[in-house]
């Protein structure tokens, strides 16, 4: 009876540390690349693989993962799109951005909407799984060490600019809220400010800048990592 207890705990000690995985990819050749590079790993368990939103609910629901594998460019919808829907349905999925993008930009947007890690598709065998690891034991942001030095560099030259053009920190909430599509009445509603305040902020900051207009200046933004 002893033995028969021991094994049965080995069981459910062994399952309760499978990390199983499920991939949202439109490439096969990616997916089978994945299942290859873990397939020695007896920590992860790569149990299933969508193309687009639908087929990932279903498979959530099927497979109770804990993590997800999400591109970002998917035929029929973007990454970022579906992210979204997962952090508001699914708020304990952890989700690791797998990616060939190595944009800043797409880095800060992916951890503005509540990803767990960012990795490129190049990364090696050893970094890959270690970003696994990471993303679903430990908290924070995963990001790779030669990303993670990209975006520092990128903060700095962030604040060398914002020096250069002498923005103000109002001005730069300004700008952030512009990108993220907000009107001048909601902008003064966010930031408890009068119509008139707003469009004088918005008045500097165009001759400050030297642009003309509002895609200008969320083209600008993004360029310059303002956004």
């Amino acid at each position: 009876m002893l033995h028969h207890h021991f094994w049965l705990f080995l069981t459910v000690t062994h399952s309760a540390v499978l990390i199983k995985i499920i991939i949202c990819e439109d490439h096969d050749v990616v997916v089978e690349g994945i299942r290859l590079m873990l397939s020695d790993q007896s920590e992860f368990l790569l149990c299933g693989h969508a193309y687009n939103l639908t087929q990932l609910l279903t498979l959530i629901e099927q497979q109770k993962p804990q993590l997800l594998l999400l591109d970002l460019n998917l035929k029929k919808q973007d990454g970022f799109s579906i992210l979204e829907t997962l952090t508001q349905k699914y708020p304990k999925l952890k989700v690791l951005i797998f990616t060939m993008y190595e944009e800043s930009y797409l880095i800060e947007k992916a951890i503005k909407l509540k990803a767990n890690g960012y990795i490129l598709k190049n990364a090696s065998n050893v970094e890959f799984r270690e970003a696994l690891r990471q993303v679903t034991q430990s908290p924070g942001f995963y990001l790779a060490s030669q990303l993670k030095k990209q975006q520092q560099t990128n903060e700095a030259y962030r604040d060398q600019f914002v020096e250069k053009m002498h923005l103000t920190l109002r001005e730069i909430e300004i700008i952030k809220l512009i990108v993220a599509g907000k009107s001048a009445k909601e902008i003064a509603e966010v930031l408890f400010l009068s119509m008139h305040t707003v469009d004088t902020h918005r008045r500097n900051i165009m001759i400050k800048l030297k642009i003309k207009n509002v895609a200008d200046l969320v083209r600008f933004a993004f360029e310059n990592h303002l956004n």
